[in-house]
């Protein structure tokens, strides 16, 4: 993770993908707008911060899950779950 992240263009994002999918190391949880957005919708966290939102996520499942839960929430995201300016405006109320 460390010397993914030093990589232009490279955030916790990817590095957590690359290793899980790539190299079957799970570090973390990807948090990409689909996970933000369905992860605050179903109370798993109240941050906006992807990083914080990881770490709520990391919280509630064994490391075991992470790799599941990160590529559950992406699929349904992008495959079911419609963006919502009420959500947006909840996680963003400035």
């Amino acid at each position: 993770m460390a010397e993914l992240i030093t990589l232009p263009g490279v955030g916790r994002k990817t590095a957590n993908i690359v290793l899980s999918e790539g190299y079957g190391i799970i570090d973390g949880i990807a948090v990409d707008t689909h996970v933000t957005r369905l992860s605050f919708r179903l109370g798993m966290t109240k941050n906006t911060d992807p990083v914080k939102i990881e770490q709520d996520l990391m919280a509630l499942a064994p490391k075991s899950e992470w790799r599941n839960i990160s590529n559950l929430l992406i699929f349904h995201g992008r495959q079911v779950c419609q963006r919502e300016k009420a959500v947006l405006l909840e996680m963003h109320p400035e």
